[in-house]
């Protein structure tokens, strides 16, 4: 019976792309990238995401990344990538996200804001005039924005992102890429978010990284730190006095 048993969930996490160890299942979860592409900044692992603000899916899935990546430990960069998959629309859009990034305009504020324009209030942001009209609404100079869109330098960060569309072969959005080498499979939010920790393991691993400290675990602990700074600075002279000895041999 108990052979039975165990044969069944075997059988039962096959079908779901669940390996007995746990571990992400190659064209279940993850696809590896043959041949892997070089990252931005090779001495940390690289997620990226390749999304556009006229896509639901990437407007449903923002908030649920964002607390993702604010989570992230220090060894890991995140990047996102704009595509257009050749809709005049969303080329638009992305041409925009460079624009404000370049501007140095492009913060958690507008990034929300960007999204809930288009996916809440329904506004048509689908050409140069229609969104200098947004961004001017939100406090940014609409012929520096002007200027900035139509430049050169955002025409070549256009195709950039185009010539990483085609590399990495991305067909959907959101896509997450882990550090140039696999593409994050699947269509629940949060089971590919915890793909893309297990593959960011993975990388670290064999790449032979120390695990860092989490920000929030770095967070933790930096309150507790001050809090215990605090307590010790209302503890009379002799109490200080004896904690500072018991660091001393504790060192």
């Amino acid at each position: 019976m108990r052979h039975w048993v165990t044969g069944l969930v075997l059988v039962l996490a096959g079908a779901m792309g669940i390996s007995a160890s746990g571990a992400p299942v190659q064209g279940t979860d993850y696809q590896a990238l043959n041949p892997a592409r070089p990252t931005s900044t090779p001495n940390k692992i690289v997620v990226t995401e390749f999304f556009s603000y006229q896509c639901p899916h990437c407007y449903q899935f923002s908030p649920i990344l964002n607390s993702w990546v604010s989570k992230l430990p220090s060894d890991v960069v995140f990047e996102r990538v704009p595509v257009s998959f050749g809709r005049p629309d969303w080329g638009s859009i992305a041409q925009a996200y460079f624009s404000l990034q370049a501007m140095d305009k492009l913060d958690a504020k507008m990034d929300t804001a960007i999204f809930a324009a288009i996916h809440e209030q329904r506004i048509k942001l689908t050409d140069l005039s229609s969104i200098t009209d947004w961004v001017s609404k939100q406090g940014v100079n609409g012929k520096d924005f002007s200027d900035m869109y139509t430049s050169f330098g955002i025409g070549s960060k256009m195709k950039n992102a185009e010539q990483a569309t085609v590399a990495y072969n991305i067909s959907g959005v959101p896509t997450l890429i882990i550090d140039g080498k696999y593409t994050v499979l699947g269509n629940d939010h949060n089971v590919q978010l915890a793909t893309a920790d297990q593959l960011i393991e993975m990388v670290r691993a064999a790449r032979g990284m120390p695990v860092p400290v989490t920000k929030q675990a770095a967070s933790s602990s930096s309150s507790s730190s001050s809090g215990e700074s605090k307590k010790a600075a209302h503890k009379p002279i002799a109490k200080a006095s004896s904690a500072k000895d018991q660091s001393k041999r504790a060192g």
